[in-house]
């Protein structure tokens, strides 16, 4: 048998003598004609039987409640066993001496034990939530008021009990708050902000500003106030709202004083998303606020539409000037080309037989899938124009076939182009009949506009 059970043994002996067993003063009230009614030394009864399942099974908490309502309906309350108030006394000077988380958790556990030697020892159960509190133990101080009020004998005042659970909501949610603050130093994002401004919201005294965010939010509002339509100024009033927001991201007033900054600087989106936050701090002037936020989208989308209005017609200038540009690549290409109609003027000493300045005897440049070409109207089929070759702004080319005005094989011109691309001016060199070269002469083609 374990220390439990002779504990539960010893405690059940004596709660059968306390509860059904007659003393000297119940004898004597029997002979004064009072005696305890068969109902209530039935229940005593009762009580010490489930006390007996309840050693078995302590964790049973249907049977805990059985018998402590049963003890609830008897007068006098069953009594308090020895043992559980040496457990509760131990327990008390446990709680005196404690001085870390540990030593509370110890104290509270211990009035337990005694809660546990006689269900219905309330004061235990206070005592254990009140232990529990002071170690930041927040769901076991609960667990052990809820108790309280389940044992505590009707007519006991228990606004103590009221009184430790709001403190244990405030204690909690001071400590969530510190929690959620500084995760969000450490990743201010949009969430975390909107965590820390719902728990601020829901602690019974609002947090208090730091200094920080007050030094922040006053340079803020100077330098607002001083812009005088500056926009370095301005821009330098958002970042010192948004700097006293980071120490402070619950502070109703400076996201109000953000989002008229924002409205000033035209930056409209972001005074919208700042309004948002200002809403969720419930501030008394929550209609206005809202009817803010749709002038600001209004504002926004005003802007937007006006912008994109500007992009397109930006647009559309970069599209005539592409246009622009190209048709002047064009006709800079047309005119810095060998590719064209040319005919040939008279140079000093010409005697290059071929086209006149008539426009039917015109030469004809161009260009077919890589191949140039020349040809001439008046040039008779015993004469030929081949071997073209175009680089860039030079042209070359071989006119061949015997002609009785020009007793020449062959002749050989080389042109180049004159800046303004309007002249081909160049050498022509005859060959004999043996193919020797004969001497050159100038030669000149001007282009047919």
């Amino acid at each position: 048998m374990n220390r439990r059970s002779v504990l539960f043994g010893l405690v059940l002996f004596l709660m059968t003598c306390a509860i059904g067993v007659p003393g000297p003063a119940q004898t004597a009230k029997r002979s004064a004609g009072t005696r305890q009614a068969p109902a209530d030394a039935t229940a005593r009864q009762q009580l010490a039987a489930y006390l007996t399942q309840f050693q078995k099974h302590p964790e049973d908490a249907t049977l805990r409640n059985e018998i402590v309502g049963l003890a609830k309906t008897l007068n006098p309350a069953p009594a308090i066993p020895d043992l559980a108030r040496a457990s509760f006394s131990q327990a008390t000077a446990q709680l005196g001496v404690a001085s870390s988380a540990d030593d509370f958790k110890a104290a509270a556990k211990l009035f337990e034990q005694a809660a546990l030697l006689a269900p219905w020892y309330a004061d235990a159960d206070f005592s254990a939530a009140s232990a529990y509190a002071k170690a930041g133990d927040f769901n076991d101080a609960r667990g052990n008021i809820a108790l309280y009020l389940a044992a505590v004998r009707p007519g006991v005042d228990t606004h103590g009990a009221e009184d430790l659970r709001r403190d244990l909501d405030r204690q909690q949610s001071g400590q969530q708050f510190q929690q959620a603050l500084q995760q969000f130093s450490a990743n201010p994002t949009d969430a975390a902000r909107i965590q820390i401004i719902k728990l601020a919201q829901a602690m019974k005294s609002p947090p208090e500003i730091p200094e920080e965010a007050r030094s922040h939010f006053v340079m803020a509002v100077v330098l607002g106030n001083t812009a005088e339509g500056d926009p370095g100024d301005e821009q330098h009033a958002i970042e010192e709202f948004k700097a006293a927001l980071l120490a402070a991201p619950w502070w109703g007033e400076a996201y109000r004083k953000l989002a008229t900054a924002q409205t000033v600087a035209n930056q409209y989106n972001d005074a919208i998303a700042t309004l948002n936050f200002y809403l969720l701090t419930q501030p008394t002037d929550l209609r206005n606020a809202q009817d803010e936020i749709y002038r600001l989208k209004a504002l926004w989308q005003k802007t937007a539409d006006a912008q994109q209005k500007k992009q397109a017609e930006e647009q559309q200038a970069k599209l005539q000037e592409a246009r622009k540009q190209e048709e002047q690549t064009a006709i800079e290409t047309n005119k810095y080309t060998v590719e064209g109609r040319w005919y040939q003027a008279s140079t000093p000493n010409t005697f290059f037989v071929g086209g006149d300045s008539t426009p039917d005897c015109d030469y004809f440049v161009k260009q077919d899938r890589g191949r140039w070409t020349i040809t001439n109207g008046c040039s008779k089929s015993t004469r030929t124009l081949d071997n073209v070759e175009v680089q860039n702004r030079e042209l070359s080319f071989r006119m061949t076939g015997r002609d009785p005005l020009y007793p020449y094989a062959e002749v050989v011109v080389t042109f180049s182009m004159s800046k303004d691309g309007q002249t081909l001016e160049g050498r022509g060199t005859p060959y004999d009949k043996n193919f020797f070269p004969v001497g050159d002469h100038p030669v000149r083609w001007l282009r047919r506009p």
